[in-house]
């Protein structure tokens, strides 16, 4: 079985200073996502020579291809493009992002999705960096909320070297989901697999991934994200139990 790469979100890393964050990350061996908030510092991540996993979008928490203001979507695909270069500086063969943020949304939202990523596409292959689109829970947006439409997107989109999905258990855990029932049948590759409960609370010691992930097609990354702070203990306990399921994945095999 190809080995999926842990990692974690920066953002939700213990408190600590960056130089203490970059230790522990280094400890473990895992990788890192950052976010782009429009004033990332290259040098820094480069300097800490760990592994960037992914680059999140993180504007399009307002700027997304969906929004009702053509200037608002405008915004949102400059955006996107300083997030792919961002990313081929930092040699992170991947960024985040969605479809659209909040219920008051332009019509269409499937063809103007399909236009936004279709701009992408050249810069993201020319850059060699994959562009993944991550579909969120009802909870956060009007519309492309169903794992199974960002599919469709993807599909629509008809290149797979630059376009692919990443799940995030706390939105499927959001949209009601039964997460082992979603992933027993759930048969589309999936590039990263986000750990977090619901409402952005820390993954719990007891999640079943082993049962979640197939083990002819794993994802690239299997990464921890919330929003609940947590300590360096729990930490540590979270990490410690991906290694241990990811262990008995390949025992099982």
């Amino acid at each position: 079985m190809k080995q999926p790469r842990l990692a974690y979100v920066e953002m939700s890393l213990p408190d600590g200073t960056q130089a203490e964050k970059f230790a522990a990350i280094r400890r473990w061996g895992i990788g890192l996502e950052i976010a782009n908030l429009g004033d990332i510092q290259i040098d820094v991540y480069k300097c800490a020579q760990i592994p960037i996993t992914a680059v999140q979008a993180y504007q399009m928490h307002d700027l997304h291809p969906l929004h009702r203001n053509r200037e608002h979507r405008h915004q949102a695909k400059i955006h996107v493009e300083h997030t792919l270069e961002v990313a081929a500086q930092l040699n992170a063969p991947r960024i985040v992002t969605v479809c659209g943020f909040g219920h008051d949304l332009a019509d269409n939202p499937l063809e103007r999705a399909v236009e936004f990523f279709s701009n992408l596409a050249q810069q993201a292959a020319k850059l060699g960096v994959r562009i993944m689109i991550e579909p969120l829970s009802p909870k956060r947006a009007g519309a492309l909320t169903h794992p199974d439409e960002i599919v469709s997107l993807i599909r629509c989109l008809n290149q797979p070297k630059v376009f692919s999905i990443l799940l995030d258990t706390g939105h499927l855990l959001d949209s009601g989901f039964d997460l082992n029932l979603f992933f027993s049948i759930w048969q589309y590759p999936i590039e990263e697999l986000q750990l977090k409960g619901m409402n952005s609370t820390p993954p719990t010691l007891t999640i079943p991934l082993t049962n979640w992930i197939k083990s002819k097609s794993p994802p690239d990354v299997i990464c921890i994200e919330h929003r609940q702070a947590i300590s360096w203990k729990e930490f540590d306990q979270i990490i410690q139990k991906c290694f241990h399921c990811l262990e008995k994945l390949n025992r099982n095999i």
